[in-house]
């Protein structure tokens, strides 16, 4: 028997932009496989052209947050996601309602945004954009450090907390599941066990750095 593959995506799009939503499953009981959305955590995946399988198979499944039980059909197109040693089969999946809600951190875009350029005015040379401002960390000596000057408002720290409840997401240090009394988020929108995330940031050793993406960061919290 062939098993659906344990992290998978579907080709889709969201809005104007053509990508790929990534997705998980874990075995409930009865052998119902539950289908998940899961974090893409801004990784930067190449598309591999591999042969398509004109099989489809078949699974009793649910969505994470449903409770009904439906059969779904899939199959690989002949593409894969890479990134490193993480390979990622893009799979045919029918029908498409049998897949969680879509939500923005599961999107992998493969078109690149462009920003609305008004009437009659010239798009804006890629060199002459405008980007956040930055300023310095205090970091121990020999150490350079730079951070996004920007914070996470409560609502919206309550809601990505809210969803990682829902979804089951874990931390990536302590794999403690994660909701909004336990959680945060970094100034790269990734989650973590508040306290693993804010010891690991205090070593020297991290130089202010996510343990994920080895972006300068902070973490935000509900007050």
């Amino acid at each position: 028997m062939t098993e659906l593959p344990q992290m998978f995506c579907v080709k889709t799009s969201m809005g104007d932009r053509n990508g790929y939503f990534l997705l998980r499953w874990s075995v409930g009981e009865a052998g119902v496989h539950i289908i998940k959305g899961t974090n893409h955590h801004d990784r930067f995946y190449n598309i591999e052209q591999l042969n398509a399988d004109a099989t489809f198979h078949t699974i009793t499944s649910r969505k994470n947050s449903g409770r009904v039980t439906r059969p779904l059909r899939w199959r690989f197109t002949g593409e894969r996601l890479r990134e490193d040693d993480l390979l990622i089969p893009v799979l045919q999946i029918i029908p498409m309602n049998t897949l969680p809600s879509m939500k923005d951190r599961m999107f992998i875009p493969i078109i690149p945004a462009v920003p609305a350029v008004p009437a009659g005015q010239a798009p804006i040379p890629a060199e002459q954009v405008q980007h956040e401002p930055v300023v310095p960390l205090v970091a121990p000596p020999g150490i350079q450090a730079v951070i996004r000057l920007f914070t996470i408002p409560q609502h919206i720290i309550r809601a990505v907390l809210r969803d990682a409840a829902m979804q089951e997401e874990t931390c990536p240090i302590t794999s403690e599941e994660l909701d909004i009394s336990n959680g945060a988020i970094t100034s790269c929108f990734h989650l973590f066990e508040k306290n693993a995330i804010e010891k690991w940031l205090s070593l020297p050793n991290s130089q202010h750095k996510c343990p994920l993406c080895n972006t300068k960061c902070k973490s935000f919290t509900l007050d």
